[in-house]
């Protein structure tokens, strides 16, 4: 056999499903990329940063905007041609078959015969899952795409410095001193909704439900029936919170609270009356005493050292020693190999908010200076993220 046809033999059956868990299925990714890289030259891969991935980026944008995704998902799991699919949303069928001829041969969609096309899981969840669509709109052209550009300038700028002031970051070189990368958000209600989307995606397909990281049946033994049961901090949606419910139905009503600013909390009822919602900011002390426990899932990554302790230091201050816990769900950077989510996640840090993921020496360094200690770190092997059980030192 030739190389071409081992290869070809080799990754005959392997999908979505061949791994026995995510992060399995990771490293399964990791290993393809790598042989990828390498058989290419480098013509091949500038060629993709610059013509690819942009051009690809266009047609998902348009289709999605042209209603092309969830017509089809409403159509059914069945091959369609691209005439079909305009004659669905009532656009120009040259156009159409254009872009996803496109998508089809960077293998987003399926060409089971000429101009005929299957849905992709991708493809069918861009058209069943309302909030995924949204990575691909304002979240990436006025945030990612935005803000990225302006990285190589402003470090050229600064001497090459690590940014490690969110006072004095990207969005300050971009848009002018007073500028805050929250505000710039929080000044457009696309851009907001946007970046909600966004990360209720990263929560429901990139993370490990942290209910089956942390062994949560803990929380319930000896809880006080007076206190909160679960405080999430910063939590958006209450996605982390829901996940939680769904494995204890039985918590009491209102024993979860779902904390963030005013202007952040959903305008729409919580998930469910188990959950209450209470507006606070983080800089600012606690105001909800002695609860069972404290959650920050992917907020201390936005901050800087500096104000990232302040904010475990406005939470260690509300804990009750011997009862109370504080549980940091976050990613970790590994000290060899690092995965390229992680590595992506640190720069995006970067680019936005003069922050970054940290190493496991790094975090300990940090939740120490608040006046607290890790008991342990609740992770799966191979995973990139984790949960830090920490109580009062």
């Amino acid at each position: 056999m030739t190389a071409l046809e081992r290869l070809s033999a080799a990754l005959q059956d392997i999908d979505f499903d061949s791994f026995a868990s995510k992060e399995e299925r990771l490293r399964a990714e990791d290993l393809l990329v790598n042989a990828s890289h390498r058989l290419r030259s480098p013509w091949d891969i500038t060629w993709d940063h610059n013509w690819t991935y942009p051009m690809t980026h266009v047609a998902v944008k348009t289709l999605i905007d042209a209603g092309v995704f969830q017509k089809w998902a409403e159509h059914g799991d069945k091959p369609v041609t691209s005439k079909e699919l305009a004659r669905l949303t009532n656009t120009d069928p040259a156009l159409i078959a254009r872009l996803v001829r496109h998508l089809a041969a960077e293998h987003l969609l399926v060409e089971t015969a000429e101009d005929t096309y299957m849905p992709t899981p991708w493809a069918t969840a861009l058209g069943t899952d309302a909030a995924l669509p949204s990575c691909y709109g304002t979240f990436y052209y006025e945030i990612n795409n935005r803000m990225s550009q302006e990285v190589p300038e402003f470090l050229k700028k600064t001497g090459y410095k690590n940014p490690t002031d969110d006072k004095n970051g990207v969005i300050q070189h971009m848009l002018g001193p007073d500028a805050s990368f929250f505000s710039y958000v929080g000044s457009d209600p696309l851009r907001t909704k946007e970046l909600h989307d966004a990360m209720e995606c990263h929560s429901k397909w990139n993370l490990t439900a942290w209910p089956e990281l942390f062994p949560t049946d803990a929380l319930l033994k000896d809880a006080k029936p007076d206190r909160p049961l679960v405080v999430d901090i910063g939590g958006s949606k209450g996605y982390d919170l829901e996940k939680f419910r769904l494995k204890h139905p039985e918590v009491p009503h209102g024993s979860l609270v779902l904390q963030d600013l005013p202007a952040v909390l959903p305008d729409a009822e919580s998930p469910h009356e188990s959950i209450a919602k209470h507006p606070y900011d983080f800089f600012t002390p606690q105001p909800l005493r002695g609860a069972r426990a404290y959650f920050l899932h992917n907020v201390l990554h936005d901050w800087p050292d500096e104000s990232a302790a302040k904010i475990l230091r406005n939470v260690a201050g509300a804990m009750e020693k011997g009862y109370s816990k504080l549980l940091i769900h976050e990613s970790m950077v590994d000290n060899v190999n690092a995965p390229s989510r992680v590595t992506t996640s640190d720069l995006i840090m970067l680019t936005c908010l003069s922050a970054g993921e940290r190493t496991v020496k790094e975090w300990h360094e940090l939740i120490a200076t608040a006046g607290l200690k890790v008991v342990k770190i609740w992770k799966r092997p191979k995973a990139v993220e984790g949960i830090f059980e920490i109580e009062l030192i």
